[in-house]
Order: C-alpha cells, then sequence, then structure tokens
C-alpha cells in the first residue's frame, strides 16, 4: 500500500510539475506578443504611421497646385483611413500606459490635422499643415519609441527565463533596425512635402532649411542601413532598389533645392522611394534572431 501511495504521490508532483512548467512557457510566449501582434510588426506599423502623416501633408500640398490629380486625392483618402485604423490596432493591442498615453496625444493633434487634410486645398490651410504636420509627427515617433520601450522589458524578461541575454540584445538591435528603415519611409514623403512647401507661394524662412536636413538625414540612414548586421541577400537587393531611387535625387541637389523638379515628378519619386524602403522594412520585420 506504501509504493502505491508513493507511485501515485510522485506521479501526481510529476504533473504539476509538467503544468507549472507548461503554465511558464506559455506565459513566456505570450510576453514576447504585442497583443495579437509580434513586437516586430508592431514597430512596423506603429512606424508606418509617422509616413502617413507626412504623406497625407505632402498630397495636400501638391494638390494646392495640382487639384485635379485624381492619384493624390486617391493617396490623401486612402492614407487618412489607413492612418486612423492602425491608431487603433496599435491601442487595442498595447497593455502599456505609456503607449496608450502618447497615442491619445496622437489622437489630440489628428482632430485638428484631419480637418485641415479635409479641406478643399488652399494655400491658407497648407501653410497651418506646414506648421502642424511637425507635431504630429513627433507625437507619432514617441509612440514607436514607447513600442521599443515596451518590447525592451518583455526582451529583457524573456532572456531571464532563457537566459540568453545575447538573444535580447539582438532582438533589441533588430527593432531598431526595422524603426530606422521604416523611418526612411517617412523621410521620403517629407523631402517631397518641403520640396512643396519650399515653392514660392508657401515658402518661409524655415522651409529651405527643413528640406537641407530631410535630405541629410535620409541619406546619412542608407548608410547605417548598408552597414546593418541582419542584412542578407534578400535585404541587400532590395536596398539596392531604394539606393537606385535615391540616386535619381542625390544626383541632383541643385533641382531639388531651387525647384528644378516637376510637381509631378517629385510627387512620383518620393512615392517610389517610400515603396522601396517600405519593402525593405517588411523584410527587417521577417528577420528571426
Amino acid at each position: 500500500m506504501k509504493n502505491n501511495f508513493t507511485l501515485k504521490y510522485t506521479f501526481l508532483l510529476f504533473l504539476v510539475s509538467m503544468l507549472v512548467c507548461g503554465s511558464s512557457e506559455l506565459i513566456a510566449q505570450q510576453n514576447i506578443k504585442y497583443g495579437m501582434l509580434t513586437f516586430n510588426k508592431a514597430v512596423n506599423v506603429s512606424g508606418k504611421q509617422r509616413m502617413l502623416c507626412q504623406k497625407m501633408a505632402k498630397s495636400y500640398l501638391y494638390l494646392v497646385e495640382n487639384p485635379n490629380d485624381m492619384n493624390a486625392k486617391r493617396d490623401l483618402l486612402t492614407s487618412k483611413i489607413i492612418f486612423e485604423k492602425q491608431n487603433g490596432i496599435i491601442a487595442q493591442n498595447s497593455s502599456y500606459k505609456l503607449t496608450k498615453d502618447r497615442l491619445a496625444k496622437v489622437d489630440g493633434i489628428w482632430v485638428s490635422f484631419k480637418k485641415l487634410i479635409e479641406s478643399n486645398p488652399s494655400y491658407d490651410n497648407a501653410k497651418k499643415i506646414i506648421d502642424l504636420n511637425t507635431d504630429l509627427l513627433k507625437s507619432t515617433n514617441d509612440v514607436v519609441s514607447a513600442v521599443i520601450m515596451e518590447s525592451k522589458g518583455v526582451v529583457q524578461n524573456d532572456a531571464n527565463v532563457l537566459e540568453d541575454a545575447d538573444s535580447g540584445e539582438s532582438s533589441l538591435e533588430l527593432k531598431e533596425t526595422i524603426n530606422i528603415a521604416g523611418r526612411q519611409r517617412m523621410l521620403a514623403q517629407r523631402l517631397g512635402l518641403y520640396y512643396f512647401a519650399n515653392q514660392s507661394t508657401l515658402k518661409d524662412k524655415n522651409t529651405e532649411q527643413m528640406l537641407k536636413n530631410v535630405y541629410h538625414e535620409l541619406d546619412g540612414a542608407i548608410t547605417m542601413l548598408l552597414i546593418s548586421d541582419f542584412n542578407n541577400s534578400k535585404i541587400d537587393e532590395k536596398l539596392a532598389i531604394a539606393m537606385s531611387k535615391w540616386e535619381q535625387i542625390r544626383n541632383n541637389q541643385d533641382k531639388l533645392m531651387n525647384q528644378g523638379f516637376k510637381s509631378v515628378e517629385m510627387y512620383k519619386i518620393t512615392n517610389d522611394l517610400t515603396k522601396a524602403f517600405n519593402a525593405v522594412t517588411i523584410l527587417y520585420e521577417k528577420v528571426k534572431v
């Protein structure tokens, strides 16, 4: 009888330990997710919000001079819809107070920004958009930073469980690389925005310097991506495509600063550049560490 009791007791302990281990593994698996998303996806999606707010501003400024361009009208409408939808997705999947607070700030600025981009294109409202767009950009960028900070806490906890600190550091480095690549999408749109803001009808004392700043930031970040440890053959290929798009501007800096590109040409080049860097960002998102 005693042996039977010992066997049953040992078996029960085994079952309990299996359940505890299983629960710990489940918790660890849950912790590496941003709600229903991976953290890599969350960094990508939140980063895309920066690009969309700049694309809406660029499209509006372009439409002031080109009111009948249906592609630009469609870009403005679809960007607005996607921006609102993705903001909701980011909010629904976050459990982090800082992220939610920063999303609330985005929503506050968005109310005013949305009214402007929904108005009939005019010079007066275009100037207001030029003034407001950087506030919206900063608030969306703050959300990306919060998502990365949220992932940092999760990665540290997960590294403790797995006793793999190197893996945790690599995971954070990858998220920063996704952030940099995603920021290039935004800078491409911001370049177009300030190209149009720098035309004589909208130009002020700051627009030319802003255009120069965006140009140099975009150019400098390309070098950082080229030497990334996460690059593979597919990423190298997509980076080469993005660089070929960038060379159209880089080789024509005088045209950039002196309104030498036709409006429709600059509109298309910056959209193509955004698409090229979006392809790079998606590939970084899928890298396994």
